[in-house]
């Protein structure tokens, strides 16, 4: 019988998400007072401002995946171990769950890696399915040693990649990031600004929280672009960093999209031609080069995102509106508070002390949103 990837693909995620379910069933159950554990991911839903109403399944990969791989409120990361190794390998799977559900063609060898994902994280919840999935996998190594003309002991060497893949390299030198370094003190938002409604998953708003790049591809897909199996694996990529990150700033979003396929930063020309892909994606990009998720909808969005001064996200690379939801938010809470002493707490909200011009312009322009 002739060996068809997307067929392999899709048997090894339908097997996960029938395995999955019970899992985060069993973990949350104690916390979540007989609801299940869809509530949580309606509650993130409500926090981050999505818009439309989402409904959430049990057996939904998608669903599941998001609570594998986003931090659940107070419950933190109650999936993962101190290398965040669920998370890695969710993020890895929400891409091909992501490619998947917009009929990419996978190869062989994708079709191998997609299934390897899903028995790494059964094998880290030491679950009862990992044979069947085990099964589903050799049958992709089977096929791939048979098209490579190797041994299977060659084609799962060459195709497996490094628990610890190696660092992105650069097109061009990468500037250190000065925003801030003369100042070691970690700065943190203030705790009265954090707290929101109570709800099973706490009572505190939801901080900014980075997504973790993993490797989808090596640099040749960028230099494939724009042919078509490049452009959709591209597309894939950043639709789902945009959606955990969202609103991102496009430059943020090229930088992290080339991550994934091994460049640490780009030449100008392939930064435009990847953020050319973005732009065709089916996301919105406002006039100051945010881009926003579908769940999101730019006009009526209240929300915003606070984060300390460790967190890996320049102030200019968060979002004019976010800002100005901050401000209208502060202003609510400290009534007759003076512009200075607002400019002191936004800036402490997104774990900033100093007014460099390039800050100082940028919270120029958020003051001028919310006063609109």
């Amino acid at each position: 019988m002739t060996f068809k990837p997307n067929l392999s693909v899709k048997e090894g995620l339908d097997h996960l998400a029938k395995r999955l379910d019970p899992i985060i069933a069993a973990k949350l159950a104690p916390n979540l007072g007989g609801h299940a554990w869809t509530v949580v991911l309606d509650i993130l839903d409500q926090k981050k401002g999505f818009s439309g109403g989402y409904q959430h399944w049990t057996y939904d990969l998608q669903a599941q995946l998001r609570m594998l791989t986003e931090r659940l409120g107070d419950f933190g990361y109650p999936f993962d171990d101190k290398q965040r190794t669920v998370s890695t390998i969710g993020n890895e799977l929400r891409i091909v769950r992501k490619q998947m559900a917009h009929m990419y063609d996978f190869s062989v060898e994708e079709a191998f890696r997609a299934n390897d994902f899903c028995v790494r994280l059964l094998e880290h919840f030491d679950d009862d399915g990992i044979e069947d999935a085990r099964s589903i996998r050799h049958e992709a190594l089977t096929a791939l040693a048979v098209e490579a003309g190797v041994t299977e002991q060659a084609a799962e060497a060459s195709a497996t990649p490094p628990a610890s893949p190696s660092p992105a390299r650069a097109e061009v030198p990468t500037p250190g990031n000065t925003e801030g370094t003369d100042n070691p003190e970690v700065v943190t938002p203030d705790p009265e600004l954090l707290e929101r409604e109570p709800s099973v998953i706490g009572s505190m708003r939801l901080e900014f929280e980075p997504w973790t790049v993993v490797p989808v591809g090596a640099v040749d897909v960028l230099d494939d672009l724009p042919k078509k199996v490049a452009k959709e694996k591209v597309r894939a990529v950043a639709v789902e960093i945009a959606t955990y990150e969202g609103p991102i700033h496009l430059d943020r979003l090229v930088d992290k999209t080339a991550q994934s396929f091994g460049l640490q930063r780009v030449r100008a020309n392939r930064e435009k031609k990847i953020a050319y892909q973005i732009r065709q994606a089916g996301l919105f990009v406002d006039e100051d080069e945010f881009v926003w998720p579908r769940e999101i909808d730019p006009g009526s969005w209240t929300e915003f995102r606070p984060n300390d001064s460790n967190a890996d996200r320049p102030f200019i690379h968060i979002s004019p509106v976010e800002i100005a939801n901050a401000v209208r938010h502060i202003k609510t809470k400290r009534v007759g508070i003076t512009d200075d002493e607002l400019d002191v707490a936004v800036l402490q909200t997104f774990g900033r002390k100093r007014r460099t011009k390039p800050v100082a312009a940028h919270l120029s322009r958020a003051r001028d949103l919310e006063l609109q």
